[in-house]
Parts: C-alpha cells; structure tokens; sequence
C-alpha cells in the first residue's frame, strides 16, 4: 500500500491548495454571520460555506502559507493566488526534504522550476511545461489532471468539502495571531469526498478500499469578522493509516492573509522553458 500512502499525500496536499473556498456564487440567502440567534456561529455546515464562499469569491486573491507533515516527511510552502475559475492563477515555493520547488498555474497550465542539477536534462532551461498532451515523465504522471487542478487551485471550490459533507461538531470566538475570529471544528464524511482522492493519483480500486476503512476526516477553521478564512487545518492521519502507511501522524496547516491585495502570478518567459527527456 505504499503506492497508496503516496498517493494519499497528494490528495492532501490538493486539498491544502483549496482548503479555504466554495461555490464561485452561492445562495445570497445566507446572510453573514447567521448563526443562532444573538451570536456570530454558523450551526449549518451549508450556510458557513456559502458565506465564506461569497466573500472568498468578491475577494478574488490572497497570500498563504503551509505547513505540512505527511508520513514523516515534513514540507512547507508560501505562495499567492488570484482567484477567477478558468483564468486562476497561483504561485507557490514549496520546501520538502530540504529541497526547495517553485511552481506556477497559469491559463490552466503548470510550470514547475527544476533543482539545478536536473536542469542539464532540460538544455539548461529551469522550468519544465506540464500538459495533457505531453510525453515527458511529469506529464505522464500529471497531465491528466491538470483539469482537475485547474478547479481545484481555486479556493472558490473548496469549501464545497464542507458544504456536501461536513458536521459542524463544536464553534467558538476566540483570537487568533491577535485578531478576533470564529473558530468551527468539523467532520468531513470521507465516503462523500472519496472520489477527489483521483486527485492524488489513487485507482477506483484504491478509493473503494479506503472508503471501506476510513468513516469521518477532522478539519478546523478560523474565519475573521468578515468570514473570510485565515487558517485551515486537516488532519489526514486516518488516510494514512488506512493507505498502510502505519500510525504516522499526517496533517496540514494553512494561513490566509492579505484577501483582495494585488497578485501578478505570470508563466515563465517561453525562452527559459524546457522539456524532460521522454526516457
């Protein structure tokens, strides 16, 4: 099941590239903040993610960071996104087992900076081009989904997690980073949302049996005055468990600041894209 653990991490590091979103419109029946009567606490998992959805969706960009330990192997990253369904556009660094990787999501396209030392295999050009219709090893392996990720980048999707299968378990107001916030704790119904596990690699096979082991998935966030999300945190050491990877804790952490503030995320000058060796 090793294929499966690692597969399984890519799933959860899709969900932490959208772990803050919802529907591009949503119902403008939820109002902000309509909670029980006299407080600011959403009891219905629908109303909390059409209202930080609307406000994700007028916002259109942010800054983020993450924190990741997944089987052992702990990965950080920061980046910026600008948030507008085919036409998002993300940048992010990422540092994994000392090794740093910047990619880039534009007009629905990936482009990944290789570490100098593969950069020879490419004619000495840093980037690579990753595309459905190409015969190098990472389009093999991600080109079909780029589909998939397209809607996935946008944090305008994410909260649909919540919104199909999410409990509301407990809600608080409470302070964080020195900022008022709504804090909801959460269960995600996996069997709901096993089917975006295809985003990390996984067979039907594979999410059939990991649907058979796995019943609910914690997730937490915090919402500012303006239900607008400053941090998510998943909890993914059931999949882990479940995948083999043994007992392993496995989550993420993700921060949100500066919603709305300028973003300029462009692809790479053509001249300095390359390609993998095809062998």
């Amino acid at each position: 099941m090793r294929k499966t653990a690692m597969a399984a991490s890519g799933f959860a590091l899709v969900l932490a590239l959208t772990a803050c979103g919802g529907d591009d419109g949503g119902s403008n029946d939820s109002a902000v903040g309509g909670g029980e009567a006299g407080t600011n606490l959403f009891t219905d998992p629908a109303k909390l993610a059409e209202a930080a959805s609307q406000q994700t969706a007028a916002s259109k960009s942010s800054k983020f960071t993450m924190q990741m330990n997944m089987a052992g192997q702990q990965m950080s990253a920061q980046g910026e996104g600008s948030y507008a369904g085919e036409n998002t556009a993300v940048a992010m660094t990422m540092d994994m087992a000392g090794q740093q990787m910047e990619m880039r999501f534009v007009d629905q396209t990936m482009y990944m900076k290789l570490p100098q030392q593969l950069s020879a295999q490419t004619g000495g050009k840093p980037w690579v081009k990753i595309s459905a219709e190409g015969t190098d090893p990472l389009s093999q392996q991600l080109g079909g989904q780029l589909d998939q990720m397209a809607a996935q980048s946008d944090p305008s999707k994410s909260l649909e997690y919540v919104k199909q299968a999410g409990n509301i378990v407990s809600s608080e107001e409470t302070t964080l980073d020195g900022q008022q916030v709504t804090h909801y704790t959460v269960e995600l119904d996996f069997k709901k949302i096993a089917d975006q596990m295809a985003a990390g690699g996984l067979t039907q096979e594979q999410i059939a049996q990991l649907s058979g082991k796995i019943d609910k998935l914690p997730m937490q966030l915090w919402l500012n005055s303006d239900q607008l999300p400053v941090q998510v945190s998943m909890d993914m050491t059931k999949i882990m468990e479940a995948a083999g990877a043994g007992n392993q804790k496995a989550e993420m952490v993700m921060k949100y600041t500066d919603w709305g503030a300028p973003v300029n995320v462009e692809a790479p000058p053509a001249s300095e894209v390359g390609e993998l060796p095809s062998n």
